[in-house]
């Protein structure tokens, strides 16, 4: 018994469900996405909420960083004998430093 001829099928017969624009929507359709739109929009809320409050954190960690660091900048100054040490560069390298390669170990 030969085998059937094989069906070559196009994008011609995809069926689909085309909707008109000025389809009239039904009202579940229309309940159902409003539903998920406030679902995102809740999310969404709850999602700019906690990036407020880590910001807020980060912040408050910065400042508290930049307070220690005028601290302790201000009792070398004042200590007898103590030279602060040099100021970084730009990025964050003090002019002294002369390795480029970054870290290097040896055994």
């Amino acid at each position: 018994m030969p085998h059937p001829a094989r069906i070559v099928r196009s994008v011609k017969d995809l069926h689909t469900r085309p909707r008109a624009t000025d389809q009239v929507v039904a009202p579940y359709q229309a309940y159902m996405a409003i539903t998920a739109l406030e679902m995102e929009r809740s999310r969404r809320q709850t999602e700019r909420r906690n990036l407020l409050a880590r910001l807020q954190g980060l912040d408050a960690r910065l400042q508290s960083i930049d307070t220690e660091k005028a601290t302790l900048l201000a009792r070398l100054e004042k200590a007898p004998g103590v030279r602060p040490p040099a100021r970084p560069g730009p990025l964050g390298r003090s002019p002294a430093c002369p390795s480029a390669g970054g870290f290097k170990h040896h055994y």
